[in-house]
């Protein structure tokens, strides 16, 4: 059985790429990740260094946030143009989200200046969030 060198179980495998057994059998069923062999008779998957090679490179372009449908299309074909557009998608949800932590300011400081009108007035106010209008004071 020389063909079996260098094959490893998916147990095995699973521990030496650090992925769960089920992230692999789906990883399988998707496309993304073949393994090299399967035994006709009992369906078990065996992996070698290749398919490590190849796990190595998903888990790279998971955690820089590429789709699993976004690494099966460009895995095999990893181009600058691919990782120009993604470092686009990041740039903008970096923005977005710069965005979303000034309105958080602008909210804590609309929430600081009511707490101390109230502690001067003693009047108790409310603060309304409507979707296009930071603030509106409810008295």
């Amino acid at each position: 059985r020389n063909y079996m060198n260098n094959l490893y179980k998916i147990g095995d495998f699973s521990k030496i790429v650090n992925l769960p057994i089920k992230t692999l059998r789906y990883y399988d069923e998707y496309g993304l990740l073949e393994p090299s062999y399967v035994d006709e008779f009992t369906g078990y998957r065996y992996y070698n260094d290749t398919n490590k090679s190849e796990c190595k490179l998903i888990i790279l372009l998971k955690s820089l946030d590429f789709t699993l449908e976004e690494i099966l299309n460009c895995k095999d074909n990893l181009t600058a143009e691919v990782i120009a557009t993604k470092r686009k998608e990041l740039n903008d949800r970096i923005d977005l989200l710069n965005q979303k932590q000034k309105k958080l300011m602008i909210l804590e400081q609309e929430l600081a200046k009511n707490k101390a009108q109230n502690i001067v007035t003693n009047k108790p106010k409310v603060l309304v969030l409507t979707p296009n209008k930071v603030n509106k004071k409810v008295a």
